[in-house]
């Protein structure tokens, strides 16, 4: 992120003392006072994504009370607001801001503004403006700044009874979040031949490709989306789909076979000559917990529309579920399973938001949160802290060190149930909670063609957003061939079209 103009850097204003007037009498060196008149340093807030105020009438505002977290080593802004008194002589103010790093050293930066009004977190013409790069940001670094007079002919000015300094004392911690966070997304393009319509979304150009990339960084509180695009190995599609949910299959096997770790997330990309399939442009399998053998739900797919932000925006939401995120209300949108735990009303994001690299400002109350279905939308605070906690826990799986015997992951079986009568299913490694397979159908499991036994299995059921129904089921002996399954409901018996062998094993 770079200084984008809307301030002045500068240096120290001392004069060397050498320089002479037009009389040839030698200047007298000014020395800077603090700033006169009762300005006041209102607040001091760190945008990650979101603001965070971490000083308030230069107050320190610690970790502990803020609304969300911060996470080291990533591009952050860093503003302050002021506030004037009615008698205030405009005139431009210097603000200093100090960083003092962990190994002792400290680095000064200046921005100078003219004074002629209030500030306006809408505006970053209006805030003094210090944008910080990732390496500005490590663990342990501290911060104050304040605020000086840039010429003479104010020393008669009252001396200020305000915070002219924040943190008033001197230096505080940022408050950053040591732990590594990152996100592991690849995204894969699909080949749709079917009918009329042959696309293939890998033709979608780099600068297409980095939106993405940037709408999931400025999202999410990480360091680095670990990122990888299989533009030269598209999903091979040519039946018309009938739900996206159908392209979670190829993905799942496409983890097996990459020998994906259980925190990487998985997305289809897919142009289909349409602006929905089955009424919806997105679809991700549930909220999977955090935990290694849910891995299998970290999937999702969405289509690709050509111009605009909807494709970019879609992504951000389907990966929210696979983070485990419900729906947000929101007036307007329809989605169901709403999270009733949203603390701000109408799905507004609450706080200001901004894109490090998307470089734009997103308003409190005319934008919602990105799991509702309204826009335009951004991360709120609340959906930021949710996503820091998911990301901490899934990114120290990287840095355990491998098991010295990793554990059978299990094995379930996923039935999708289309609005048109079509079914398709088949099984993938994962698990989940026993409590999660709480639905009103069974699915029994016959493995007497192996000398086995019949054995019934309770199974979770979800509706998702085009209507389809999707089932999963736990297989009771993971790995082994089975000779047949059958879906019991209300009384009825229906076969199980079973695939004829697995895409994988154990």
């Amino acid at each position: 992120m770079s200084n984008t103009g809307e301030t002045d850097a500068i240096g120290d204003d001392n004069s060397d003392g050498d320089n002479e007037t037009e009389t040839g009498e030698p200047e007298i060196p000014w020395e800077p006072i603090p700033a006169r008149g009762d300005i006041n340093l209102a607040s001091v807030v760190i945008n990650q994504g979101v603001d965070v105020p971490i000083t308030i009438n230069g107050e320190w505002v610690g970790p502990a009370d803020r609304n969300t977290f911060l996470v080291a080593n990533r591009d952050t802004l860093l503003r302050g607001f002021w506030e004037l008194p009615s008698d205030w002589v405009p005139r431009d103010i210097r603000a200093q801001l100090e960083l003092r790093h962990p190994d002792g050293t400290s680095t000064f930066t200046n921005v100078v503004k003219t004074m002629e009004g209030p500030s306006f977190a809408g505006d970053l013409h209006r805030s003094f403006l210090f944008p910080l790069l990732a390496e500005q940001l490590p663990p342990g670094v501290q911060y104050h700044l304040t605020l000086w007079e840039t010429g003479p002919g104010f020393e008669d000015q009252r001396e200020s009874t305000t915070a002219i300094e924040a943190p008033i004392g001197g230096r505080q911690q940022i408050g950053i979040q040591p732990e590594p966070v990152e996100l592991k997304v690849v995204l894969v393009p699909v080949r749709y031949q079917t009918g009329s319509c042959d696309t293939n979304t890998a033709d979608i150009t780099e600068a297409e490709e980095q939106r993405f990339l940037d709408f999931i960084h400025d999202q999410n509180p990480v360091q680095e989306v670990i990122w990888e695009f299989r533009r030269g190995a598209p999903i091979q599609w040519n039946t018309t789909l009938t739900s996206l949910a159908e392209l979670w299959q190829p993905l799942q096997e496409m983890r097996i076979a990459d020998a994906a770790t259980p925190n990487t997330y998985y997305y289809a990309l897919v142009s289909a000559c349409a602006n929905g399939v089955g009424g919806a442009g997105g679809i991700a399998p549930g909220l999977p917990p955090a935990t290694k053998d849910a891995a299998y739900q970290r999937v999702s797919s969405g289509l690709w529309l050509n111009g605009g932000e909807y494709a970019y925006h879609t992504m951000v939401h389907e990966l929210g579920h696979n983070q485990g995120f419900a729906h947000i209300f929101c007036a307007g949108g329809d989605a169901a399973g709403i999270d009733p735990s949203y603390p701000y009303e109408d799905g507004i994001i609450g706080v200001w938001g901004f894109g490090v690299r998307l470089h734009k400002l997103y308003s409190p109350t005319a934008t919602r949160d990105y799991m509702s279905y309204c826009s335009p939308n951004w991360v709120s605070d609340w959906t930021w802290s949710k996503a820091y906690k998911r990301i901490r826990t899934l990114t120290a799986w990287d840095y355990e060190g491998a098991p010295a015997d990793p554990p059978n992951p299990g094995e379930v079986l996923i039935g999708l149930l289309m609005k048109d009568g079509t079914e398709r299913w088949w099984t993938t490694p994962g698990g989940h909670e026993p409590e999660y397979f709480a639905g009103a159908q069974t699915i029994e499991f016959d493995y007497r063609a192996d000398g086995g036994e019949v054995i019934e299995q309770p199974v979770a059921i979800s509706t998702l957003d085009d209507g389809t129904t999707m089932i999963t089921a736990a297989v009771p002996r993971p790995g082994v061939k089975l000779g047949a399954a059958t879906r019991l409901h209300g009384g009825e018996a229906h076969a199980i079209e079973l695939p004829v062998d697995r895409a994988w094993s154990f």
